[in-house]
């Protein structure tokens, strides 16, 4: 602790260039174990430092000094003690302020750092509506970030972004943050669909999808995903598709973008992602409206296909059992179900556990 405490005196701003440079390389060190990280938490003037170093002219320090705090706001406890002190100290650092320019300043080199600790800091559901706050505050904060997402070129300095995603993910946790998600003043969800395919990487098309799942958990906006437009409902089913042929008549009930798609045509490859997709069409389901959507649009028949070739292919039972649930539900005619909504029916506990146990040895029997 008391070696961590002397290493403070040689990181200010004001000090020689080299002196700062080894204590923050050291002090980037000690944040790769826990208990290096304890003692720098437990250090309100180290943390004060990193902060002033943030801003330093020397790149490769600035840039070590974003590095310590995306490593201190890894886990929640960091990421609240980090984020309070933040408003405690004076002058004030505005963290998500600092965090937010940086990531919309197309020539900073620092925008993926940065948008690294605004995720971290942003997964802790108890800050993000003090988060949305500062965002919301100034009118151009949010476009902007969503620009510099649906923008690939966006950033000069080959910074790629792909961290924007988990952070509007994150914020969808609340209502709020999915209200400002699908309002049309920001427009956010229409920008970020596309990247529910994007192959180019797995945290910017994982977070994509997240955002999906968190808005089809709310059934408020089940009516916008559902829209005539299609464009949501095809983000969610693109990545469950394959190579498969359907009959004519089968091929005009799907969305247009999912008519006639190529043999080289590859579904989803990480099973995480597959079946938080599942869980959105799951979620779709539980009014008759959006059942009857759902099959007109041909739901039922791309999950036909994507449960043959989970069995014999993905062969993930996870992915298996969402899907089996889904198909289960669309697969019945409305009579034989006979409820609007299946989220007012309350299981019992017993039954549910019954039904888990069930689920489970059905599955394994495909799968064998």
């Amino acid at each position: 602790m008391d070696t961590v405490k002397e290493l403070v005196q040689f990181m200010q701003p004001n000090q020689r260039l080299d002196l700062k440079a080894v204590a923050l390389t050291h002090v980037l060190s000690l944040t790769g174990s826990e208990e290096g990280k304890s003692a720098i938490l437990s250090l309100d003037e180290m943390l004060m430092a990193i902060f002033g170093l943030t801003y330093d002219d020397n790149t490769t320090v600035a840039k070590d000094a974003v590095l310590t705090l995306i490593n201190l706001t890894a886990e929640e406890e960091g990421a609240v003690q980090v984020f309070q002190l933040a408003k405690k100290v004076q002058p004030t650092f505005p963290i998500v302020d600092v965090a937010a320019k940086a990531i919309t300043d197309e020539q900073s080199v620092l925008a993926d750092p940065w948008s690294m600790v605004l995720s971290n800091l942003t997964r802790v559901e108890s800050l993000v509506h003090e988060i949305l706050d500062i965002l919301e505050r100034g009118d151009q904060t949010l476009p902007r970030l969503a620009k510099a997402f649906a923008q690939l070129d966006y950033n000069k300095k080959k910074c790629k972004l792909h961290y924007l995603a988990p952070i509007f993910c994150n914020l969808t946790q609340v209502p709020r943050g999915r209200e400002m998600c699908c309002h049309n003043r920001y427009k956010l969800l229409e920008k970020l669909l596309p990247f529910a395919s994007f192959e180019g990487s797995v945290v910017r098309r994982g977070g994509t999808i997240g955002i999906l799942k968190n808005v089809c958990f709310d059934a408020v906006y089940h009516d916008v995903i559902l829209n005539e437009q299609d464009s949501i409902l095809v983000a969610i089913l693109q990545p469950l598709c394959g190579p498969e042929e359907f009959s004519d008549e089968d091929n005009d009930k799907l969305p247009i973008e999912l008519q006639y798609l190529p043999e080289n045509k590859t579904r989803e490859e990480d099973p995480d992602l597959r079946k938080m997709l599942l869980e959105c069409l799951l979620q779709l389901c539980s009014t008759r409206r959006s059942r009857e959507i759902l099959r007109a649009k041909g739901t039922y028949e791309i999950l036909r296909e994507l449960h043959k070739w989970e069995a014999k292919v993905g062969r993930d039972s996870d992915c298996l059992l969402a899907c089996e649930n889904v198909v289960d539900i669309l697969i019945k005619k409305e009579e034989e179900i006979g409820l609007d909504n299946y989220k007012t029916v309350e299981v019992p506990a017993d039954q549910a556990e019954k039904f888990v146990q069930e689920d489970a040895d059905y599955v394994k029997t495909l799968l064998d």
